[in-house]
């Protein structure tokens, strides 16, 4: 609010040369009174965990929460909000197209980012994506799933010992992998993403 104030006075002082004072999206936000990212995000999870809410409803509402997690600072914010573990626990959800999602969601917050592929691999992300990669009736959410195991390896090593410990060894096969090495990762991910095909 402060800094709302000073910009004010600046812009309002005939004859001045334009405001100092920048205005970064949150005073903006407070101008307007719009909501801010973590009040959408919350709003989003919110959503999707009411049972109240459609299906409909919580793909709108996680369509939201992905575009959001986008943002890196926002993909961080998912720690310090206490999403993780309501975003992963659809994981089970009964509906395919709300796992679908969560699998899009965490893979998004996750690719590039060691923070969260840390966090997510604290909250027991990783068994849950590969067990939809490997048993998921829904061939999207197989699929789907790969992608979120992919972004959750790459670069870090812990996340990309576990699912090699829960995936079959037809799929590893007797390659040796390392969190850094692209392109052996990049193989291990093409087998994974031809099987996800396979009906199950």
């Amino acid at each position: 609010m402060e800094s709302i104030l000073k910009w004010g006075i600046e812009n309002s002082v005939p004859g001045a040369e334009g405001a100092q004072t920048k205005l970064n999206t949150e005073a903006l936000a407070q101008l307007f009174g719009a909501a801010d990212d973590a009040t959408l995000m919350k709003e989003a999870m919110a959503a999707i965990n009411d049972p109240k809410v459609s299906v409909e409803d919580k793909l709108i509402a996680f369509d939201n929460l992905e575009m959001l997690c986008e943002g890196l600072d926002n993909a961080n914010n998912l720690e310090n909000l206490r999403l993780w573990e309501p975003l992963i626990s659809n994981f089970d959800s009964p509906e395919p197209d709300l796992r679908f999602m969560t699998a899009w969601v965490c893979g998004t917050a996750v690719q590039n980012n060691l923070k969260t592929q840390k966090r997510f691999h604290e909250v027991g992300g990783i068994p849950k994506a590969v067990n939809n990669y490997l048993n998921d009736p829904s061939e999207k959410v197989r699929s789907k799933s790969v992608y979120n195991i992919s972004a959750a390896i790459r670069n870090y090593e812990p996340a990309l010992q576990e699912v090699l410990k829960l995936v079959p060894e037809n799929i590893k096969g007797t390659e040796t992998y390392h969190h850094e090495d692209m392109e052996g990762l990049n193989r291990l991910m093409e087998r994974m993403r031809e099987d996800a095909k396979r009906q199950r």
